[in-house]
């Protein structure tokens, strides 16, 4: 069974994984086409504040059964 902060690291690891296809210094001979796609996936892809944000709005709620995300900063 997965644990809030475990969802919350493997969402932050794939961000820095997709980060690290955007750059050609760390991902050389890498296609444009997988960059391109690595780029329009970061588009949208939450960042370290709103993973916090969503994490501390879980937080506060009294009655949230079903936590998501949790603080792994």
């Amino acid at each position: 069974m997965t644990i809030p902060i475990e969802r919350t690291n493997a969402v932050k690891q794939t961000r820095s994984f997709l980060m690290d296809l955007t750059d050609s210094k760390k991902t050389p001979r890498l296609p444009l086409a997988i960059r391109k796609q690595a780029m329009y996936c970061l588009r949208h892809y939450p960042t370290d504040f709103d993973m916090q944000m969503i994490a501390e709005r879980e937080d506060s709620e009294e009655n949230n059964v079903f936590k998501v995300f949790g603080k792994g900063f």
